[in-house]
This record gives C-alpha cells, structure tokens and sequence, in this order.
C-alpha cells in the first residue's frame, strides 16, 4: 500500500508541474504578440514621411494682370476711372491728337496725355478744368500743378504731391517731363501698390495704366498689342534718400535707366 501509495503521489505531482509550466508560457506570449508590434512599427516609419512631404516648400501660382488689378482696394475716384475704361475697352492704339473715344464701343484712341485727361474729365473734372485753366491740359501744365502742391496739406481741390515713389498709392498721377523741349515726355496712372526691386535697391517696382508702348509683365503684350491704352510694370528709379530721378521703363528688366535729365513729379486727389 505504502509503495502504490508513493507511485501515485509521484505522478500526481509530475502532472501538476506540466500543467503549470504550461500557464506560464501563455502570457509570456502575449506581451509579444507579433502582430501589435509590426503595427505600430509601420506607424511610426510612415508618420515622418508624410511630415516631411507637406513641409516642403511650395511657389504660389503667378497671379495674372487680371487678377492682381481686381485685388486692389482702392475708393480713389482717378482709380476707379481708369480702371473702368481699361476693362471696358475693346479697340487701342497710341495716337496724336485728334483722339478717338467711344465708350460704347470701347475704343480708347490717344496718347499718354489724352488718356490722363479723358480720366481726369470724368473723376474730377474741376481738377481738370483748373489745371488747363479752361482748355486742355498739357504736360507742362500738369507738371506746374502738381509741383506747386503741398506734401501734407491738400489744395482747395483736394490735391497733394506725393514726394517719394515708394509712398504712391492707386489712382495717383504721374509725369516725367524733358526741361529742354517742355512738352515732351509721358504721364501714366498708379495701379497697383509700389515695392523695392530685391535686386537693384534703386528701383521701385510699380504696376501703372498708360497709353504707350509696352512694360515689364504688360497687359498689351499678353493681347498682341504693341502700343495704346494698358498695364504694365515700370520701374521708378531713386536716389539713396527716395527721390524721384529716372525711369526703368521695363520694371526689373531695364539694364539700365532712361530719361534721367527729365522731371519727374505725382500728385494725388485725396478723398
């Protein structure tokens, strides 16, 4: 009895070990369970590549002429004008006088004095009527106007003159003016807000409404016209304390200034 006795305990306890070395390698595998582990490895390696790609740095798309003269916000009545008749228009050239206007039809016929001056008789035809002093102003009177102004205190008319290229703001008027022959030169109307050129610090890049021939990023050159009523870049160039003293007629693209023993002046309606 003793000896089966002994028999019997002896397996009963071989067969408790067995059954408990097997419940102490269950959750030894559970804590590696393969599948967790691959999962968040794969996570974690495609999160940084997904940063990575987002981070990187992208070119906003060009604006075109279109869209950046539609971005202006400006309540200038010269602006407003101006830029009415360069949307209305259908037909352009550069002409001398006798000019060809038809708003109906949107044919804009003039050189750079007439298109300043049909603007001017529909947004301040006082102005107008006072710089010509009762017929059509030439450039030399706009020249005596504007240069007569006050930098801060506008005239009866509601006119100041505005010293500094940077400082132009949409609807101002603009001339350059040759002393030697007075009534040679150009005149043109501010369009967009002025900037340094980040390549030549003497130049101050504008976008402008004139009738004449082309700029830098021209509206006529992008409708197949060499010269009329449109909008494109001109560069003001200026000396080292701001001042007005030639122009780069390509905006950013001239190699070098023109008209530099010329007057240059810009006179604002202020409203």
């Amino acid at each position: 009895m003793d000896n089966r006795f002994s028999a019997v305990c002896f397996f009963l306890i071989l067969a408790l070990l067995a059954v408990s070395a097997g419940c102490a390698s269950a959750p030894a595998q559970q804590g590696v369970t393969a599948p967790v582990s691959k999962t968040l490895g794969s996570a974690e390696k495609t999160v940084p590549a997904e940063k990575e790609t987002a981070s990187r740095p992208t070119a906003p798309p060009a604006m075109s002429i279109a869209d950046q003269l539609s971005a202006v916000k400006s309540d200038n009545a010269i602006w407003r004008e101006a830029y009415r008749m360069f949307r209305n228009m259908r037909s352009t050239e550069y002409v001398h006088p006798p000019y060809t206007v038809d708003d109906a039809a949107g044919v804009y016929k003039f050189d750079c004095l007439g298109f300043v001056d049909h603007v001017l008789m529909n947004a301040d035809p006082a102005a107008y009527k006072e710089i010509g002093r009762g017929v059509n102003p030439s450039i030399e009177s706009y020249s005596g106007y504007f240069t007569k102004l006050d930098t801060t205190t506008p005239n009866a008319l509601m006119w100041t003159k505005v010293a500094y290229p940077i400082d132009l703001k949409p609807g101002d008027v603009c001339l350059w003016l040759k002393p030697s022959t007075l009534d040679a030169g150009h005149m043109w109307i501010i369009a967009g807000e002025p900037k340094v050129n980040p390549k030549r610090g003497d130049e101050v890049l504008i976008r402008i409404f004139d009738s004449d021939g082309v700029h830098s990023d021209d509206s006529r050159t992008a409708a197949g016209l060499k010269n009329g009523l449109g909008s494109g870049i001109m560069g003001m160039m200026v000396d080292d304390v701001g001042n007005p003293i030639g122009l780069y007629w390509e905006g950013g693209s001239s190699t070098g200034a023109g008209e530099k023993d010329t007057t240059i002046v810009c006179g604002r309606l202020n409203q």
